[in-house]
């Protein structure tokens, strides 16, 4: 295989000594293994080998990769998230959550000073962030099956749009001449993640399928009209009429 080539893949992704499950396409093993989160959809995921947002040893696994075979790969701790380093650990003044309006509880996941990090004490007065990434000092393991290689230009844009937004399933995508039209659904138009995902999508779409016109279409209907029936109108009209007359007879 290629960089470039498009794959779908199953998947499981373990962390650390005890190589507890991180994540999974699998949903049967999620649920075994209790992460199971009734939100996500359980399903083999789309990548394109030799992208920079893959580890150096899942690439180089891809490319020699053969499909309908399983293959096991490690990711040494310091080329995934890096060691842990106590630098990264911070005292953070209660006045910063109290300006940010968050209330600091152990354990949870904070933006502060848009830098993110966890609560790992809570103290009268100040707070002790951990800026280390949750995986930092874990090796990585991955064990993965590469199911199919999308060739066709549909596939590919359907497979962008899965990688960048959330699910292509509701997309109309449509392959004409030189362009690449791309209807989007209902939900998405109201989507704040949307507005990001489309320069995203639209990025992509170019640097993997160039020479191609992109079109993303958003509909966006008016408002109809709520007429009552002819019948209501007529009942209206003539309590109207009676109200009228009811003035007319005072004066």
């Amino acid at each position: 295989m290629n960089d470039g080539d498009f794959i779908e893949l199953s998947f499981e992704m373990r962390a650390g000594q005890d190589k507890k499950l991180i994540s999974t396409s699998k949903e049967d093993l999620a649920k075994k293994e209790d992460i199971f989160d009734d939100k996500k959809k359980y399903r083999d995921a789309v990548i394109v080998i030799g992208t920079d947002g893959l580890f150096k040893e899942i690439n180089d696994s891809f490319r020699h990769a053969e499909i309908g075979k399983e293959y096991e790969v490690t990711v040494p701790a310091k080329d995934a998230y890096g060691m842990r380093d106590n630098k990264n650990i911070k005292v953070v003044p209660m006045r910063e959550f109290q300006r940010n309006k968050i209330n600091p509880e152990l354990g949870k996941e904070v933006n502060i000073n848009n830098k993110a990090g966890r609560i790992i004490s809570v103290t009268p007065g100040r707070v002790l962030i951990d800026y280390n990434h949750e995986l930092a000092g874990k090796d990585l393991y991955y064990k993965y099956q590469v199911n199919k290689v999308i060739d066709d230009l549909e596939g590919k844009v359907n497979a962008i749009i899965d990688m960048d937004y959330t699910d292509s399933d509701n997309f109309v995508v449509e392959i004409e001449n030189d362009s690449i039209g791309i209807q989007i659904p209902e939900d998405a138009k109201f989507d704040v993640n949307w507005v990001d995902s489309k320069y995203k999508i639209v990025n992509d779409i170019r640097k993997y399928i160039p020479d191609r016109d992109i079109i993303v279409k958003e509909l966006y209907k008016k408002e109809e009209k709520k007429e009552g029936t002819p019948k209501e109108n007529s009942a209206e009209k003539s309590e109207e009429s009676k109200d009228t007359d009811k003035v007319k007879e005072t004066q």
